[in-house]
């Protein structure tokens, strides 16, 4: 991957190479699941089952990535039916790039070109970034991750310690503390060390498949029960930016 893309665009396109790395049944699967996660229209579910617009943005993303066929009104009826002023900073920063993705959607094909135009900026992006590391969810590999895939060279001091928090299954831990590796830490750490065309000490593909069920979901970790649009975001994103 070169540096002088925009991230938004290089991890869109690399969560559409990791579909067309899914042998047709695996595909169907993967699809079938994040379609069962649709509700009310174009919104996506949270795990309690209602349309939630942070569940949205992860599955309009693997709307795009999967090829599935998307209603433009009604993902407009959707983005217009959220109350913005009520939004906390996180959200508001999930509407961005809701919005953003509408766009892309909206597209009549997804040339290159025109998807690079598109996504030509990642203003959107790294406003999520930040937000999210502000709201508790940013800290360790995370804040790493994204300050890796935003530099321009991947120096020792912050690929050291980033490869420090991978463990001998492959999955990255999301700080020095943590009991064990997650999905969430694992994908975004392999996304921006691969964006550097760096490969992790330990190979990460038998902790991607350990976290994948007979359903075509991914989920958290291994001590959860069930998937949802979120982790397929992040199991995909992780097998789109390894060597197979």
């Amino acid at each position: 991957m070169t540096l002088h893309q925009p991230i938004t665009y290089t991890l869109l396109q690399t969560l559409r190479q990791s579909t067309e790395r899914l042998s047709p049944q695996a595909r169907q699967l993967v699809v079938q699941f994040v379609e069962s996660q649709r509700v009310e229209g174009e919104a996506f579910k949270d795990r309690g089952g209602r349309a939630d617009l942070y569940y949205t943005m992860f599955g309009w993303m693997l709307v795009y990535a999967l090829g599935i066929p998307s209603n433009s009104q009604q993902r407009k009826a959707f983005l217009e039916g959220v109350n913005k002023p009520r939004l906390d900073e996180l959200h508001q920063t999930v509407y961005k790039l809701c919005s953003l993705l509408h766009k892309l959607l909206s597209l009549p094909k997804y040339t290159p070109d025109a998807v690079l135009r598109l996504l030509s900026s990642d203003e959107a992006l790294n406003q999520f970034f930040e937000a999210y590391q502000r709201h508790g969810g940013g800290g360790g590999t995370n804040a790493r991750a994204a300050r890796l895939a935003n530099s321009t060279r991947a120096t020792a001091d912050l690929t050291d310690p980033f490869l420090a928090m991978q463990d001998e299954t492959g999955g990255f831990r999301a700080h020095s503390g943590a009991p064990f590796p997650d999905l969430l830490s694992t994908s975004v750490a392999v996304f921006a060390l691969n964006m550097h065309g760096i490969a992790p000490r330990y190979d990460v593909k038998p902790f991607i498949e350990a976290h994948w069920q007979e359903d075509g979901s991914f989920v958290a970790s291994l001590l959860d029960a069930y998937g949802d649009v979120e982790y397929e975001f992040y199991g995909l994103l992780a097998l789109g930016s390894i060597n197979l």
